[in-house]
């Protein structure tokens, strides 16, 4: 379909140009380079402009290996969702005290890259020879896509709520706003999730796998939206010109 084709195109554009500005963004705001959330968004980030290249050979017929595809898609598919976790995990270190429950969110975060990171990868290199692999490919595909958007809903829900917790302390309007803010963003987040999921079920595979790194690339625009706010909070409504200057873990 070279309607389809287009399209797929300029998905892996717009990817690849928000990835870029990340990347500059990431290294432009943040003062310190180190820490889970810096190198998690900053490795996350990059990891767009593989994964979209992986599915243009995969897709389109350039003469490539499909094995040299899907391992450019493989690795760098775990590198971005994963990150991409880490990176709300990370954040939720800023108003989340309870280390049970940090390490307990970061808990799940590891044991569902394990479990679904590693069936997929099998099925997937199976897929290009064997019918059977891609089969359970397919199934393991829509399975991984649904909980990996779940766990997401549950970090940030979580993130929400220990924030709206902290507002609730300080009854500034100012902070009421930034509250407001803050839910606008995660229901756009929420909006990409599904549009994610619903167009892998509608049957549009070509279109959801280059979709989805457009979803996750303006998912971390996003993390500079609201962040040095939040952060303003966390120190007690300090002033600082540089919020960035203090970062998540």
């Amino acid at each position: 379909d070279q309607v389809q084709k287009y399209v797929i195109s300029v998905f892996a554009a717009i990817a690849w140009c928000n990835a870029l500005e990340l990347i500059v963004l990431c290294f432009s705001t943040f003062k310190r380079y180190r820490g889970c959330y810096f190198w998690s968004l900053l490795i996350a980030s990059a990891s767009l402009i593989p994964h979209c290249l992986g599915y243009i050979f995969y897709i389109f017929p350039l003469g490539i290996s499909p094995y040299v595809s899907v391992t450019l898609i493989l690795l760098s598919w775990c590198v971005m969702v994963t990150g991409h976790s880490l990176v709300l995990w990370s954040r939720l270190t800023l108003v989340l005290q309870s280390q049970k429950v940090l390490r307990g969110i970061l808990t799940l975060i590891i044991v569902d890259a394990i479990i679904l990171h590693i069936p997929t990868v099998v099925l997937m290199y199976g897929s290009i020879t064997l019918e059977p692999f891609a089969t359970g490919y397919n199934i393991m595909e829509r399975i991984q896509l649904v909980w990996f958007c779940v766990q997401e809903v549950i970090i940030s829900g979580t993130y929400v709520w220990e924030t709206a917790k902290t507002l609730r302390i300080r009854p500034e309007s100012r902070h009421h706003k930034i509250l407001a803010q803050l839910l606008m963003t995660n229901v756009v987040i929420l909006i990409l999730d599904v549009a994610v999921v619903g167009i892998e079920y509608a049957g549009y595979y070509a279109l959801q796998v280059m979709f989805k790194p457009v979803a996750y690339s303006i998912k971390f625009k996003l993390e500079y939206a609201i962040l040095g706010r939040l952060i303003q909070i966390a120190k007690g409504g300090c002033s600082n010109d540089s919020p960035l200057s203090y970062t998540p873990q």
